[in-house]
């Protein structure tokens, strides 16, 4: 008999994939069957290392000039949630005709539903048991709004056998802040320890060839509001006499200095980060996991409005392995600044060294694998 692993994964955003396709990868090397249920641009990305499935969007997230915006967010998925039963029944159909024997959920409701319809094993994989900081300071016709969601996420939880949680154990957790107190939440939660496909055995594995080192790795993507880290580091790089700078971005501009190297695309940024003496970056969870996984020192630049990143933000600071800033003092000088107290000040590294460390010891997604194909052998036993 062989198990049968169907995962049904959130399309906004990387970091949901990412996760999924370290633990699907050890699933794989396990004997496990993966099918991979998402859409999108995610849709396409697991198609280049898995068997995919199409299934319908169950949200859409809203931006507004880069800061979360919950209110149209609410609005423009409010129709969706009309023809949920429909996307229950299309992975209820989906489960069915993989013949699956455990599901594994993240960031996706229908699919724990439909799992609990059909008796088979469901996990969820999430970094977020409470919505309730994203409603703190809301108005009270959004805090209304937010209940039916937050009783959702409750009853998701209730009906899954196990809550993985991508992160390290209190008191070293990332995500903390948004994490339920709720006891018949904390039962169900297991906090198995990143989750990321970097290899961190052999840092000269894969390594950039075509950039000079030392480096400074900075991640921006091409939103528009995110044009003052570019211009700032465009600005105050020169002052770093004996490093280089890698920017990933879609920004452009005439004058770049002789150690800014700018690139708009690679199919695999880990071993950049891998080789990099610092990121610069936003504050994503799965962006988090990887920088901790690495052991690298970080200044992190959270989205504004994005709660979530400004929590992982403000922990990663409380744990000492990061600097932070925020747009209202994104001057060139503070940027020269952090860059040079997190180069300068070993503490960073000693205290992102360690956090290596644990992650190797946890092993998150062979932990992970394991929890998957232990429910799976509950089915398959008999």
């Amino acid at each position: 008999m062989v198990h049968r692993v169907y995962f049904s994964v959130c399309g906004e955003g990387y970091g949901h994939s990412s996760r999924d396709m370290a633990i699907a990868n050890e699933l794989t090397r396990a004997g496990a069957l993966v099918l991979m249920g998402s859409y999108g641009y995610v849709l396409d990305r697991l198609n280049k290392s898995f068997n995919v499935i199409e299934v319908e969007r169950e949200f859409e997230m809203v931006g507004n000039h880069g800061s979360f915006d919950l209110r149209a967010t609410i609005s423009r998925s409010k129709n969706t949630a009309f023809h949920i039963s429909r996307i229950i029944q299309d992975e209820k159909k989906a489960m069915e005709d993989f013949n699956a024997t455990c599901v594994v959920a993240d960031g996706r409701s229908a699919a724990v539903f439909a799992a609990f319809k059909l008796g088979i094993p469901c996990v969820i994989i999430t970094n977020q048991t409470s919505i309730a900081p994203f409603f703190n300071e809301c108005t009270f016709f959004l805090r209304l709004i937010g209940k039916p969601v937050e009783f959702t996420l409750k009853t998701m939880t209730a009906l899954a056998e196990e809550v993985l949680i991508p992160d390290f154990p209190p008191p070293h957790t990332v995500c903390l802040n948004t994490l339920s107190r709720s006891h018949h939440t904390m039962k169900k939660q297991r906090f198995i320890g990143p989750a990321i496909s970097v290899n961190n055995e052999n840092e000269r594995l894969n390594a950039p060839y075509d950039i000079k080192r030392p480096f400074i790795l900075t991640l921006l993507g091409g939103h528009s509001f995110r044009l003052p880290i570019f211009e700032g580091i465009l600005k105050i790089a020169d002052r770093f006499v004996d490093l280089n700078f890698v920017i990933f971005t879609g920004f452009r501009s005439d004058k770049i200095p002789g150690n800014v190297r700018v690139l708009e695309f690679a199919e695999d940024i880990s071993p950049y980060m891998r080789a990099a003496e610092l990121i610069i970056t936003q504050a994503g969870h799965s962006t988090a996991m990887e920088i901790l996984t690495l052991g690298k020192p970080a200044l992190i630049i959270p989205d504004k409005g994005q709660i979530e990143q400004e929590s992982n933000a403000a922990r990663m600071r409380e744990l000492g392995i990061c600097e932070t800033l925020d747009y209202a003092s994104l001057e060139p000088e503070h940027l020269f600044e952090k860059i040079h107290t997190l180069l300068s000040d070993v503490r960073f590294r000693e205290k992102a060294e360690r956090y290596s460390e644990m992650a190797k010891k946890m092993k998150g997604p062979k932990k992970a694998a394991d929890i998957i194909l232990e429910l799976s052998d509950r089915i398959l036993c008999y």
